[in-house]
């Protein structure tokens, strides 16, 4: 019978050797074998398949079914009769949308799979059974790869409606304070009670991720833009002072650009991901604050800004961090207030400005090259942001 399509179609094979399986699955390709704790068989151009023999050749489908993570991931087919072999209750947790360990080794054999349930959890808006997650709790966390950890966040972040799921179970099972202090210090961080009522820094970024979630469509870099909302806010731990009833946090975002690309570090080597994610974060309060300021802006702000970040970015995570509150706000005047200012101006937001004078134009003026070529250069651009056009530029250095 036809196999229903899937990306990841685990074969197990009973009553055959490795020498035969492997023999007869050359026939489709070249062979090879992957995996310690369980070496699976796969075929070099068909990475959806994983065909694993069982060590002990008695090995019952009971046993077989514990070898998986989860009863929901434990059901077993015959290839053959299409019929379905459930012998941990697997269509049971489904119905009642519920993740639960098939073993008590499950976690020992490959810790990894304590962030894999907590996807899971928020992707099918799952919950973990209260065993599951005691057993996550007692389970080491050691000796995982950041490549693993890195793949786990970004099916978290990147494949889930409310990624806040998952993230509350990393609180709870004790990931996010034994594996990512950074995140694990927001929970009890204060904010205004005035601009925050939904409570703590954890509290508003779980909400922050969630809005992020349902803006990433429009993005053009989607997995920045979540990462980005994740850890927008870990520079506040370092920032807030709290004065008899006043909480702020200056330059939490400058700090905050720092603590994410350290965050980021230490489970990609992605450079253009961490840059990304730490520009977004450094500006993330800027399109608020020039619209509280909006009388006193001037183009030359606005044209500084879409230089140093991609605004249409900027403008999805600023929405989603203004939205993220237990009270409904309006985003869209300060969307409004912005197209009317670039129109105004004659800004496309979504160009970086090129620099209308270059070195050779100030060497044709007589100017040598050398250090102070930096520097003048530097003056030509402050002046054309400020909205000076060429002849204009030109003009100045010639006096």
């Amino acid at each position: 019978m036809a196999l229903p399509a899937s990306k990841d179609i685990d074969i197990e094979i009973f009553n055959l050797s490795t020498e035969k399986i492997t023999d007869l699955l050359g026939a489709f390709g070249e062979v090879f074998i992957s995996g310690q704790a369980y070496p699976v068989i796969k075929i070099k151009g068909h990475p959806e398949w994983d065909f694993t023999i069982p060590e002990n050749p008695q090995l019952s489908f009971q046993e077989a079914c514990q070898r998986r993570d989860f009863t929901i991931n434990s059901m077993l087919m015959d290839i053959i009769t299409g019929e379905l072999i459930d012998e941990l209750g697997a269509r049971k947790d489904i119905k009642h949308k519920l993740i639960r360990h098939t073993s008590p080794g499950v976690f020992k054999n490959d810790p990894l799979r304590a962030y894999r349930a907590c996807q899971l959890a928020a992707r099918f808006d799952f919950k973990l059974h209260p065993d599951t997650i005691k057993l996550i709790q007692a389970t080491p966390l050691t000796n995982l790869k950041a490549e693993r950890i890195y793949e786990e966040f970004c099916k978290l972040l990147m494949l889930s409606r409310k990624p806040s799921i998952g993230l509350r179970y990393m609180q709870e099972t004790g990931i996010l304070e034994r594996m990512h202090p950074s995140l694990f210090q927001l929970i009890g961080c204060q904010q205004s009670p005035l601009h925050h009522p939904e409570g703590d820094v954890l509290e508003h970024t779980l909400l922050v991720v969630d809005q992020t979630a349902q803006l990433k469509d429009k993005s053009h870099y989607p997995l920045a833009l979540m990462f980005a909302a994740l850890l927008h806010d870990t520079g506040k731990p370092q920032s807030t002072r709290i004065t008899g009833e006043k909480v702020t946090a200056y330059g939490h975002d400058v700090c905050g650009a720092t603590v994410a690309a350290e965050f980021m570090r230490r489970i990609t080597s992605n450079a253009r991901l961490i840059a990304s994610v730490s520009t977004l974060i450094r500006e993330h309060m800027r399109p608020v604050l020039l619209y509280k300021e909006r009388e006193r802006v001037s183009d030359k702000a606005l044209r500084k800004l879409i230089n140093r970040v991609d605004f249409h970015e900027l403008m999805l995570l600023a929405e989603a961090d203004f939205k993220g509150r237990t009270v409904e706000r309006d985003f869209e005047v300060v969307r409004a207030w912005f197209d009317e200012r670039f129109q105004a101006a004659g800004i496309d937001p979504r160009q970086r400005i090129k620099p209308l004078v270059n070195g050779r134009d100030l060497v044709q003026l007589g100017y040598k090259p050398g250090q102070q070529m930096g520097r003048l250069l530097n003056t030509a651009f402050e002046w054309q942001l400020e909205g000076k056009n060429r002849d204009e530029i030109l003009s100045r250095f010639k006096k």
